[in-house]
């Protein structure tokens, strides 16, 4: 690197978010916003039900995971594609993974 030439930023993995981590050492569900409802989410991935591991679906995986209820509250919504992305970012986040930390 020159003395002209400005040092690139690198962005590194974010931690797991503070409030999940707690949430998760105590056992506790998260909360998060999105379109107006509020969702909540186990922290502990082994309290998820099994028939997650038997899908490959991004879409049937997020209802399996929010629950019928939620689910079905969400869909009400009417949501896009792009919306649905960002309700899976949300859910990642809300959970201290992240939304680059893939699945």
């Amino acid at each position: 690197m020159t003395e002209n030439t400005p040092a690139r930023k690198t962005t590194s993995r974010k931690p797991a978010a503070p409030k999940a981590a707690k949430a998760e050492a105590l056992n506790e569900e998260v909360s998060f916003e999105h379109a107006g409802i509020t969702f909540t989410l186990p922290t502990d991935p082994k309290k998820l039900p099994l028939t997650l591991l038997m899908t490959d679906d991004e879409i049937e995986a997020t209802r399996i995971v929010l629950g019928e209820r939620q689910f079905t509250e969400y869909l009400a919504t009417n949501p896009t594609i792009e919306d649905f992305g960002q309700l899976v970012d949300k859910m990642s986040e809300a959970r201290g993974r992240g939304s680059d930390s893939g699945n």
